[in-house]
């Protein structure tokens, strides 16, 4: 069965722009009237005739083009008609109370308008609806308000912290509040366009009335994916221009659980998620729960005190790594071997407050490290030229703000490695002269880069090309057109002088080999520079830099290189 014509969706599309119109009208006609009910404001209703006059056609343009657009479909078919013909009938209203007006009926016209009124919050509350979902006013209220109205409990939304990350049903607490917050407005149970629902899993594997739109396993296949990824300004672009927009996170999530197997009430636990993946999911759903139950940190004030006692009992350094913060950094490489494995367990009450500990060339061993899992918060740490083996890299596993790791001179090796695998916001590295393979130390590096953001930057690098591509034709094009209009050909001559061959290989303000990229048009010549800093330079004053250049005047007035 074909669709309507596209003319009809063309006048049809207009009813979302034209909506408020009326709806503006009928309210500020209402507050007219209401106001003028006291004599201090009763000239207001000079204007009701003025007002009606914009409202009435206002109203019946706007429900037309409501009427043309329900043709097309993809509605939920109740919310649809209740909408359809609550605005009909505000439009009729509307008329009869412009007809009473005019007939000088004041008493019948303003109870018309009183119902038209009543009518319009009604139509309003379901176009609201069909546009929004029909919990959009409560999605986000308070869980009382949302059980006095009777509305479901919200499964956890993007940043709701209710579920703990290993626990977290994959769909349910990671993929669906992806959906909801994206999707679910067009393709819902008020609004199903193309018959996808995607408010819920059954929904979603269903697919469309065109088919699947996620192949398990396979991303290159699954269209929901494509559509997402399409560049914003493509026709077949999801969600449409305009309608909120998935986060690179976002996208990220929905390609790691379509290549998982497009699991429903699997635990994020159980996927065993990348780090990248898995730093996500924390940021969203907290971090896991041996992280929820760490202790947290003092107030400076508290530690500080306590802090220089330890200081002072061990012979090492300690102090806050901020004024107004209560993070401290401990260095202890100057005790030497001196500072042990049971030295190191004497800092246990520092052990919240650490954010930065040193023990380079200390004795500490394996059995040291395991201490450290009691210092949750530690983003650097340095175990250069200490006893640290691939055992004892394990107890770090617990240290998920750890960004910084240096083990320059010590026994590890690449199975120490994939204990750090584990670790997702460490960013820096250190393994010189240890047995760690350069393969394995590459792969981990290349593990750690976010390969989805490298592709979407490659992305937008190609259609940036692409978009200079074409308008590098279009002056090609240009160039060969000869019946243009004067200012046409002005044009096109300041896009070939831009595009000629810079008259220079030096700088004419530095004296450094040029970037063709740096570039002015000057006197119908274009000058290059090695930099942006020398080519404001030349824009501020070019005379300053013409001898440079070796151009003279010519009696013409122009200017020309001179021969070699």
């Amino acid at each position: 069965m074909s669709g309507p014509p596209d003319i009809v969706l063309f006048f049809g599309r207009l009813h979302p722009l034209l909506v408020h119109l009326p709806i503006g009208f009928i309210i500020l006609l209402a507050l007219v009237e209401l106001a003028a009910c006291f004599p201090r404001f009763a000239k207001l209703r000079d204007s009701s005739g003025f007002i009606l006059t914009l409202a009435a056609p206002a109203a019946i343009v706007t429900a037309t083009c409501g009427w043309l657009l329900s043709l097309a479909g993809g509605y939920q078919d109740h919310l649809l008609a209740w909408h359809k013909w609550m605005g009909i009938a505000t439009a009729g209203a509307c008329t009869l109370a412009a007809l009473l007006y005019l007939l000088k009926w004041k008493r019948l016209y303003r109870v018309c308008l009183a119902i038209t009124a009543a009518v319009l919050v009604v139509a309003s509350h379901f176009g609201g609806s069909l546009t929004h979902g029909s919990d959009y006013l409560v999605r986000y209220a308070p869980a009382p308000l949302r059980a006095w109205l009777g509305v479901a409990p919200d499964l956890a939304p993007s940043g709701n912290k209710s579920f703990s990350l290993a626990d977290a049903p994959v769909f349910a607490g990671v993929i669906q509040p992806i959906l909801q917050q994206n999707c679910v407005v067009c393709h819902g149970p008020e609004k199903a366009k193309a018959g996808l629902r995607l408010d819920s899993l059954p929904g979603l594997l269903k697919g469309s009335e065109n088919g699947a739109v996620v192949v398990a396993g396979k991303t290159a296949d699954s269209v929901l994916l494509k559509r997402v990824l399409l560049p914003p300004d493509s026709d077949d672009h999801m969600p449409p221009d305009g309608k909120p927009q998935p986060s690179t996170d976002d996208l990220a999530l929905l390609q790691w659980w379509v290549t998982a197997g497009t699991p429903g009430n699997t635990r994020v636990g159980d996927l065993k998620p990348p780090a990248d993946i898995e730093h996500i999911l924390e940021a969203r759903l907290g971090p896991p729960k041996a992280a929820m139950n760490a202790a947290p940190p003092k107030s400076l004030a508290e530690v500080l005190p306590l802090a220089n006692q330890v200081a002072d009992d061990l012979n090492i350094l300690i102090s806050p790594i901020a004024q107004n913060e209560p993070w401290l950094q401990a260095n202890a490489r100057s005790a030497g071997t001196n500072f042990t494995d049971a030295t190191l367990a004497k800092l246990a009450p520092l052990a919240a407050n650490l954010r930065w500990l040193d023990l380079a060339g200390t004795g500490v061993t394996d059995t040291g490290l395991t201490t450290l899992a009691a210092m949750p918060h530690l983003t650097r740490l340095h175990l250069e030229r200490t006893a640290a083996t691939d055992a004892g890299l394990t107890s770090l596993a617990g240290l998920r703000e750890l960004e910084y790791l240096n083990l320059y001179a010590t026994a590890v090796s690449d199975a120490g490695l994939r204990a750090l695998k584990v670790l997702p916001k460490l960013r820096q590295l250190y393994l010189w002269q240890t047995k760690v393979t350069v393969d394995a130390a590459k792969a981990f590096a290349d593990a750690r880069v976010d390969q989805r953001q490298l592709q979407a930057w490659r992305d937008e690098i190609e259609q940036l090309r692409a978009k200079i591509k074409g308008g590098q034709m279009l002056v090609d094009l240009g160039t060969a057109t000869t019946n243009s209009t004067p200012a046409t050909n002005t044009a096109t001559a300041a896009a070939s002088v831009a595009a000629a061959k810079p008259a220079n290989t030096v700088c004419p303000v530095s004296g450094q080999p040029v970037d063709p990229a740096q570039t002015v048009v000057y006197e119908g010549r274009v000058v290059a520079f090695c930099c942006g800093d020398c080519k404001a330079k030349f824009q501020q004053n070019p005379k300053a830099f013409l001898a440079k250049l070796n151009l003279v005047a010519t009696p013409a007035g122009t200017n020309q290189a001179k021969s070699p």
